[in-house]
């Protein structure tokens, strides 16, 4: 569980630090003592960071040169930096796909050990009928965030294939919690969604407890990262004092709803929030 041992000689560099997952699991890294650098663009606000003593190293995904003393002396590389919400589909696709691509061959230049990248629920696209596993293939089509991922993954892999650093892919649900507003904003845009429509959530600190677990046990592979239950979208909306704007019978009902046993039987994964109720009854939303 969250409480196995930490090298505190370890050094971690994270990407898309500022961001909202990152900024989170940044806080959660130096809680635990870990050694954390941040790459950041020259013009990032990451003045909170300095605060909680990260070091910072001004760098872009597109330059390789930029992230060779980014990367100096880094045993992990924690990659969370995306481009989702407003950009088109150059932009996603230098962001996510070639920045990714630029960032991990470096990391094996560099001799970094561990590579770990958060992917989504996205990639499995829906109409699958039953509860899904890291078993079962990618189809994200129609979604562009999704096949960003899908695409991102597998160049990963292929990276790696044949190298000494090891890769671990964390396939996140919606992420919420610790004040993070996403969730609300994403529920505001999803007038459509009929009140049955389930959601899979995961709350920041197990994000966090996924990450750790992957840097103590050396974790490779891909691993759902998600919560016990889903909820529905008419719960979600109820408890953010949202009305139900739509009706209707649910196309997919099994749509982005993941199976998180694999994580929790090889790395011992055990939600510290299993459900969205246990979040908001904590007072951590």
């Amino acid at each position: 569980m969250i409480q196995k041992h930490v090298d505190n000689s370890i050094k971690i560099l994270v990407t898309g630090a500022t961001g909202k997952v990152g900024s989170r699991l940044t806080q959660w890294l130096v809680l635990w003592r870990y050694k954390v650098r941040a790459l950041v663009r020259e013009n990032s606000n990451a003045s909170f960071l300095k605060d909680l003593g990260v070091e910072l190293a001004v760098g872009d995904l597109l330059n390789p040169e930029s992230l060779k003393a980014a990367l100096e002396g880094i045993d992990v590389v924690i990659h969370l930096a995306t481009h989702y919400k407003g950009a088109t589909e150059r932009q996603s696709s230098m962001a996510n796909i070639d920045g990714t691509k630029i960032l991990a061959k470096s990391a094996i230049e560099a001799g970094v050990l561990h590579f770990i990248f958060t992917s989504s629920n996205r990639v499995y696209g829906s109409n699958r009928g039953k509860i899904v596993t890291e078993d079962d293939p990618t189809q994200a089509s129609g979604n562009k965030f999704g096949l960003s991922k899908v695409e991102t993954e597998d160049l990963l892999l292929q990276l790696f294939e044949s190298s000494t650093s090891t890769l671990c892919i964390l396939r996140l649900s919606l992420a919420y919690g610790d004040g993070d507003p996403h969730l609300k904003e994403t529920i505001l845009l999803l007038s459509d969604w009929q009140p049955a429509k389930r959601v899979q959530l995961v709350h920041h600190a197990d994000i966090a407890q996924a990450v750790k677990l992957s840097i103590v046990q050396k974790a490779q592979g891909i691993y759902n990262v998600t919560d016990d239950a889903p909820l529905t979208i008419s719960e979600l909306r109820n408890l953010h004092g949202l009305p139900n704007t739509a009706d209707g019978q649910v196309a997919d009902p099994w749509e982005m709803i993941v199976s998180n046993r694999k994580i929790r039987e090889q790395l011992g994964f055990r939600p510290i929030y299993p459900t969205f109720y246990s979040a908001y009854d904590a007072g951590s939303l």
